[in-house]
């Protein structure tokens, strides 16, 4: 057997030590010492653990939140990392190299998996590579919460023929894959918290629109507001605001409709006022002349959702669209970076993608690079691709009219975390169309928006982090039934050391698409997939055309770079 091979079936000694990069507080300086990763020693596994091999890891945006913010992450908020260090890295693929005793009935040495991290205990949030210590080291202990937890495993296996590579880079694609099967709510909340404002006294009939009583109703506003059912608490002196302003973080209500036409800052008061997942629907039959600062990083985190229509009844069954529209026009915003060219490569090899896919960004070299790798996918699915640089752009919205007939864009998703993004991207809706804030930006981020284009063009504000335990069983299967290219995200790789570089780059942006790290190799520095050449000329003339990473080259690659016993 190769070295390759060996390796695959671990067939060779395993080291006495590893290397870690430990997280000991907040920023960069802290991860690892003094810019090097921790040697600790290889133990066995205990009765209860399985000890996972990481064969890659990909870097991402999540890990340098989580450096950076250190204890002040919510997902480990005071932890004491000086003296109980966490480890990042969560998209990682692994091969079971030792068993506990309690295991052996289940696993065996040589099984490949992947690991869904998004991992909860008794309701409590103990995420693999936050909580617990993820995979940016050699080596990683699993117990039974991720075992076995509650009757599920948190490891997904993989086929022989899945290369590390590509199935690091599900966990990404999964997230990617959430934004498009996003459940939404057709009705109001059952036994829910409901809220009715009347703007200026406005009137509607609510007959048939509350269907799933009894509700706790509220009403401000005044207005002639009839068909009601049950019992209704009329709001006092300050109506929602009042409400709004005596509750320590807003959130009060799971279903809101605002009534006639409101002044902006009632449509921000009626906002603040949403409950986790809640939604706000504008009921009016005039025009709504104003723009109200919408907390957009609620809409990402907290699902909270906004509709209209001129009537309450049937307000809910609007535009209930979750991928992208067959055949229509498709602005992706950002589109060079990471998760940007990810979402370009999903239309594009969608079943049913767009006509017209019209790709943003600020950076000339990301663009050619992202043109150069999919315009041919885009050219044999017979996609409009438009590439453009808005940094030197003069004309965007004439641009965009010629690119949409004047139609607007059916879907934009904004892959930069910046409000006014979202706001320029409002402007060019087309009816029943869906803005996805796919960028993580925090809570209590706004963006000031019309609520036209709830009530009059019915389109949805959506977002959202991370993905199920569905999402990236589904993004598997894709990968390994050739329906997805997982591998072509790739653009940089690394050894053990060059983690902490990897890391670095990923924050500033330094390339144009994954980072992924081969942990059980050394001495690799970081290396763009356009210097593979040097690193390893025997591999590199397996890549694909655009230099895309293959599990052929993956194979020579690690065969000559691997050192085992």
């Amino acid at each position: 057997m190769n070295t390759y091979q060996r390796y695959r079936s671990v067939d060779y000694r395993l080291p006495e030590s590893y290397l870690s990069w430990e997280l000991y507080g907040a920023g960069l300086d802290n991860l690892g010492v003094n810019g090097e990763a921790v040697r600790l020693p290889l133990r066995d596994p205990t009765a209860d653990e399985v000890l996972l091999r990481v064969d890659a890891l990909g870097l991402c945006f999540s890990d340098t939140k989580l450096i950076w913010a250190g204890p002040d992450h919510p997902r480990i908020t005071g932890r004491d990392l000086k003296n109980n260090p966490t480890v990042a890295g969560h998209e990682a693929a692994m091969t079971v190299v030792r068993v506990g005793s309690n295991w052996k009935n289940k696993f065996s040495i040589g099984q490949r998996f992947i690991i869904q991290a998004d991992i909860k205990v008794d309701g409590e949030q103990v995420a693999f590579g936050y909580v617990q210590r993820g995979a940016m080291a050699q080596y990683a202990y699993v117990g039974p919460w991720v075992l076995e937890n509650d009757g599920v495993c948190y490891l997904l296996p993989i086929k022989d023929t899945t290369g590390y590579a590509e199935a690091a880079l599900v966990e990404p694609w999964a997230c990617v894959e959430a934004a498009y099967h996003l459940p939404e709510r057709t009705a109001p909340v059952a036994h829910g918290r409901v809220l009715i404002v009347a703007a200026a006294g406005a009137a509607a009939d609510f007959t048939g629109a509350l269907s799933n009583p009894p509700y706790e109703i509220y009403h401000a506003g005044g207005g002639a507001i009839t068909g009601l059912p049950g019992p209704v608490v009329t709001l006092g002196e300050g109506g929602v605001r009042g409400v709004v302003a005596a509750q320590e973080k807003g959130g009060c209500f799971d279903d809101i409709f605002l009534v006639g036409t409101p002044d902006a800052e009632l449509v921000e008061a009626c906002d603040q006022a949403l409950a986790v997942g809640g939604v706000l629907s504008f009921i009016s039959s005039h025009d709504i002349p104003v723009k109200a600062a919408i907390d957009i990083g609620r809409a990402h985190y907290e699902l909270t959702r906004y509709i209209g229509g001129a009537t309450p009844d049937g307000v809910y069954g609007q535009n209930t669209r979750t991928d992208l529209k067959p055949a229509g026009r498709a602005w992706m915003v950002g589109a060079a970076g990471p998760m940007g060219q990810m979402h370009v490569q999903r239309a594009l090899e969608h079943q049913e993608p767009p006509n017209v896919l019209f790709c943003t960004d600020l950076s000339a070299e990301r663009l050619a690079y992202m043109d150069n790798r999919l315009r041919p996918l885009a050219e044999r699915n017979g996609v409009n691709l438009i590439c453009l640089n808005v940094g030197v752009e003069k004309d965007l919205p004439g641009r965009i009219a010629d690119a949409t007939g004047g139609h607007g864009f059916d879907d934009i998703y904004v892959h930069a975390p910046v409000p006014k993004l979202v706001e320029e991207a409002a402007d060019h809706l087309a009816p029943q169309s869906i803005l996805n804030v796919f960028a993580g930006v925090g809570i209590g981020t706004k963006a000031k928006l019309s609520p036209e284009i709830f009530r009059h063009l019915h389109t949805r504000l959506i977002g959202s982090s991370g993905s199920s335990m569905e999402d990236i069983v589904n993004t598997l299967k894709k990968l390994e039934s050739g329906r997805l290219a997982t591998r072509m995200s790739l653009a940089a790789i690394g050894g053990i050391e060059a983690t902490w570089l990897g890391i670095k780059g990923v924050k500033e942006n330094r390339f144009p698409g994954k980072t992924v790290i081969f942990p059980q190799v050394t001495n690799l520095p970081l290396t763009g997939m356009d210097k593979f050449q040097d690193v390893c000329a025997a591999a590199a003339p397996l890549l694909e055309p655009g230099n895309v990473w293959t599990t052929a080259a993956e194979e020579t690659f690690l065969d000559n770079a691997l050192e085992i016993e």
